[in-house]
């Protein structure tokens, strides 16, 4: 295979792909799918198109993972080419062939060539407790401040059927998961579910950037939704870090994170529709600054203690030191810097290091400074699409006023720390 070109099949069994195909073997997963399947009872069997989506998204995954982007020419962009075996693979091949590689495009700044085959084996659910009904709303529940406020404020809800509660299991966050799913008020049933899509490099250095993981924590958000028969899944996250605007021209693209982008869900809920699906995926925060969410989880009834403890860092865990769950330096660290500052008054949060540290060395100030530039530049309607369009009967006025509410708290941060940024 030529630098930066990879070529994979994915296996779930002892099929061996023709050349030039690398296998991707299911079992690098530390979870199987049955063992997914087992932890997200009572439901039944997920719909086949939510079952094929779920196939994809751990290849994807596994494909992303296993191609280091050191070796492309650029250093980055790829070129990955991918079979899946699927339950209705040409379902999948007349109507969302020509959707996936663009969206898979979006989300890893990669070229994606994707194929499907049939074979896959059916999932047929799992009996569960006939005590717990299946759950009539499902969100994802990372520990984040925002996931965390949204949570509370749905298990507010009285006479309503089960909150799932869905969560992207990390061994390191595991303990203050469950503290922050037990610090949440009492009023409707809760299942909570930790979800292990980790995986082994099987003596292979894994990629770092891992841009496709959050299709893979939406693909099983939405296997669960299908499972349990809702049919939506909130993805929680505010408006500043869902645009995510890229702070420089060096991080436009898949620099910054685009998984929970207004255009990438509506691209993946064309992809769902597209297939017969019947689940969205939703943004109920969208609308929201960091600050106003904050705000938000106070009223929720949220002790100061829960919020100081959830978790928005956006560093890999293994880069911190033990017992650091914030790096202090990221650009969310500083987005939640604002936001408690602006909508609590205060910030308990220990970080790791403290940015505003006049001698702290500038490699640590990298995303300090690159804020401190963006806040001095203007900020219209044409710099809110720049990256990536809107979805279709969006109005972008309101979500420019999100940005320009959130950038103001962003100036107010700055100023807390002496540091003014000049008017745009």
């Amino acid at each position: 295979m030529s630098a930066g070109r990879y070529v994979y099949e994915y296996v779930t069994g002892d099929r061996t792909p023709p050349p030039p195909a690398v296998p991707l073997h299911d079992s690098r997963f530390r979870a199987t799918h049955s063992a997914i399947e087992h932890n997200l009872v009572p439901g039944g069997p997920p719909e086949p198109w939510a079952q094929d989506l779920l196939r994809i998204a751990r290849a994807v995954y596994l494909a992303d993972r296993s191609s280091p982007r050191n070796q492309a020419p650029d250093r980055w962009t790829r070129h990955i080419e991918l079979t899946v075996p699927l339950l209705e693979p040409d379902l999948w091949r007349e109507r969302a062939g020509h959707l996936l590689p663009g969206m898979l495009e979006i989300l890893t700044s990669d070229r994606w060539d994707v194929r499907f085959r049939g074979g896959a084996t059916r999932h047929k659910g799992v009996q569960g407790d006939m005590l717990m009904p299946p759950a009539t709303e499902v969100t994802l529940f990372s520990g984040g401040l925002d996931s965390v406020t949204y949570a509370a404020e749905r298990a507010r809800v009285r006479d309503a059927g089960p909150l799932l509660l869905l969560s992207y299991y990390q061994p390191k966050l595991q303990k203050r998961q469950r503290e922050l799913r037990n610090a949440l008020p009492a009023g409707r049933p809760i299942i909570y579910r930790p979800v292990l899509e980790q995986i082994r490099g099987d003596g292979q250095e894994l990629e770092s950037s891992s841009r496709s993981r959050g299709l893979l924590y939406l693909a099983t958000g939405i296997y669960v939704a299908s499972s349990h028969g809702v049919t939506e899944v909130t993805i929680p996250e505010n408006g500043q870090l869902a645009v995510n605007p890229p702070l420089t021209a060096g991080r436009v693209a898949a620099a910054s994170t685009r998984s929970v982008h207004p255009y990438f869900l509506y691209l993946l809920n064309t992809l769902i529709e597209s297939v017969g699906g019947t689940v969205r995926v939703v943004n109920p925060l969208l609308p929201a600054t960091k600050g106003e969410v904050c705000r938000r989880a106070r009223d929720a009834g949220l002790p100061l203690e829960a919020i100081t403890n959830t978790v928005s860092c956006g560093r890999i865990p293994r880069y911190r030191r033990v017992g650091h769950f914030h790096c202090g330096r990221c650009y969310p660290c500083l987005i939640r810097q604002s936001g408690l500052l602006n909508g609590l008054g205060r910030d308990d949060t220990p970080y790791e290091v403290d940015v505003w540290r006049p001698d702290l060395d500038r490699e640590r100030r990298e995303d300090l400074l690159a804020l401190h530039s963006w806040l001095a530049n203007g900020f219209g309607v044409r710099d809110l699409v720049t990256d990536l369009p809107l979805p279709p009967r969006t109005d972008p006025y309101a979500l420019l006023a999100t940005i320009s509410r959130g950038r103001e708290e962003l100036r107010r941060l700055f100023a807390h720390h002496d540091r003014p940024v000049p008017a745009a």
